[in-house]
């Protein structure tokens, strides 16, 4: 089982580095905009996967706690692979709204389980206090690939033009391919239970569901983080318009790929010392501050909206916090939902956030960007101002769900 648990979470590093592998993605609202789409339509696609996402996460990862975590990581990578094709086959609005729902369909699958697994690997070791240290580090692998491959993205639109789509389409396609071979390489280390007929399966999914559901709304501690984890959240907002927004201001296409890569870059950069700030100091303060920076940010890219050299640099500082937010908070949850039906409980909380950041996003695609980006760095402000010393005491709790119907690994 040891050997197992190595092997694993060596594999779980590969598959974090060839995630991003991506050439179409970070720069998939161009494409949107090539093919006619409007901004008011392309925040409609972003808004489909999260709201799939809101509709897929608690069965999803239900199904992780109740027939294993290895399984619902094979459906997460084929669907990945899926989203892909469809994007390369049928570009159309159609087309993108398909792979949008298969594309959330990946993230629900993997989202919680991945945590899960690698939690559950990394304590067969004796290493579960190194949570925050290994997931920061296989966050950063990814974020190392993705330095790359938006500078091929951008030389293939240099020298391809509108036809370079197509081609970084096909790269995705290949990569997705071979990310799916790596993940049937895995070894489940927790057994899936044996059912007798769909009955007996629908009811030991029901209970899973309903003891993580009575967790997460009657911890207080649990349902603090629930709030604060959404409403102190950017939407994504800044992530959708920022390309549509800086080439309508003078910025070529081919050198989004150039804006990307520079981010990852910080991005990378605040992974790297992320977990040695909140392992010197606290995770919950890195995670504040990370988040107010990233409100004030909002404001001051919104004020300087029609300068795109200048979003371009507030952009990329945003993505340093950016990066020192996402291993805080993923610590911080792991450390708040240590328990059994840890995936359900984790894709709860996940499934809230992906339905709010939904109606907000759709609603902000209403207002004038620039007041859009304003408001919401004013509401993560003030969110943060009557919830941040909250969560600062927010003080780390084991073994929060009472029962379960999936039994530990043996050897632990």
């Amino acid at each position: 089982m040891i050997n197992t648990a190595k092997n694993n979470i060596k594999i779980h590093g590969y598959v974090n580095l060839l995630s991003g592998f991506v050439f179409l993605l970070p720069i998939i609202t161009l494409l949107y905009k090539y093919t006619g789409l409007s901004l008011f339509q392309i925040i409609l696609v972003s808004n489909v996967m999260t709201f799939s996402l809101w509709l897929f996460e608690l069965p999803t990862s239900v199904f992780a706690d109740t027939m294993g975590r290895r399984r619902s990581m094979i459906y997460s990578v084929t669907a990945n692979l899926l989203s892909a094709l469809m994007i390369l086959v049928y570009p159309t609005l159609t087309g993108f709204i398909i792979a949008a729902l298969l594309r959330a369909l990946c993230f629900s699958f993997w989202s919680g389980t991945g945590q899960a697994f690698l939690d559950e690997n990394l304590h067969i070791l004796g290493e579960r206090d190194k949570f925050g240290r290994v997931i920061g580090r296989f966050m950063a692998y990814e974020q190392f690939a993705a330095l790359f491959t938006p500078v091929i993205a951008a030389l293939i639109l240099k020298y391809f033009g509108n036809g370079g789509y197509t081609i970084l389409a096909a790269l995705d396609v290949c990569f997705a391919f071979v990310l799916m071979l790596l993940v049937f390489e895995l070894k489940e280390i927790t057994k899936s239970r044996k059912f007798r007929n769909f009955a007996h399966i629908v009811s030991a999914n029901w209970k899973v569901a309903k003891s993580a559901i009575t967790n997460v709304f009657t911890n207080k501690k649990i349902r603090l983080l629930l709030i604060y984890r959404s409403l102190s959240h950017h939407m994504i907002f800044l992530s959708v318009i920022a390309l549509p927004v800086l080439t309508e201001n003078g910025m070529k296409d081919w050198f989004s790929g150039i804006l990307i890569t520079v981010a990852g870059a910080f991005g990378l950069l605040g992974m790297k010392y992320a977990y040695k700030i909140g392992e010197k100091y606290s995770y919950n303060l890195l995670w504040v501050l990370s988040s107010v920076a990233q409100g004030i940010l909002l404001i001051f890219i919104g004020v300087v909206i029609k300068s795109w050299i200048a979003i371009f640099v507030l952009y990329i500082i945003f993505e340093f916090f950016y990066g020192l937010w996402n291993p805080s908070w993923n610590h911080v949850l792991v450390e708040q939902t240590r328990g059994k039906a840890i995936a359900t409980t984790r894709s709860i909380l996940m499934a809230f956030f992906a339905l709010y950041i939904t109606i907000g996003k759709q609603i902000l695609s209403f207002v004038d960007v620039g007041y859009a980006l304003l408001g919401l760095g004013l509401f993560i402000l003030i969110v943060n101002l009557i919830l941040g010393k909250k969560i600062l005491r927010l003080t780390t709790e084991r073994q929060i769900i009472p029962s379960s119907s999936q039994k530990p690994p043996k050897n632990k």
